[in-house]
């Protein structure tokens, strides 16, 4: 199915291979990063259709995220949890950066207690294309 409007934004998330979707987490200077990544996964969920997410990671550590941006990510996140796990098929991170990809598989039993669709990493883009295609078919 055709994605419909609203649509994520188009700086952060590019739905061109709907369902999976490329998107890339935002660095801490950017303009109203937080609501621009919120309302584009809402605009997503809203779909009703299974997707897998291929996250580019930001520049920085997720540790470095604010507190108020944590909050209101998690906020988020609690109240929208069920349909996201209802709806995402899985994320995929890319990266090549052997510090990231242990970082991130470090992280991934804990995330995976609350999100526990499938989390993996993917060197590229391609490998992040073949896996999110996995991920549908599962």
């Amino acid at each position: 199915m055709a994605f419909t409007a609203p649509f994520p934004d188009p700086d952060l998330f590019d739905i061109s291979g709907w369902p999976i979707v490329q998107a890339r987490f935002p660095d801490l200077g950017e303009h109203d990063r937080v609501n621009r990544v919120l309302n584009s996964l809402q605009a997503i969920v809203d779909q009703k259709q299974h997707f897998v997410i291929v996250w580019t990671p930001a520049g920085h550590d997720h540790d470095d995220e604010p507190h108020e941006d944590e909050k209101q990510s998690m906020i988020w996140l609690k109240r929208h949890r069920n349909e996201l796990c209802t709806w995402c098929a899985g994320y995929v991170y890319i990266t090549q950066d052997p510090h990231l990809r242990a970082l991130l598989t470090g992280r991934f039993p804990v995330v995976e207690k609350f999100l526990p669709f499938p989390k993996r990493l993917a060197s590229d883009r391609d490998e992040s294309e073949a896996i999110a295609a996995e991920m549908l078919r599962s």
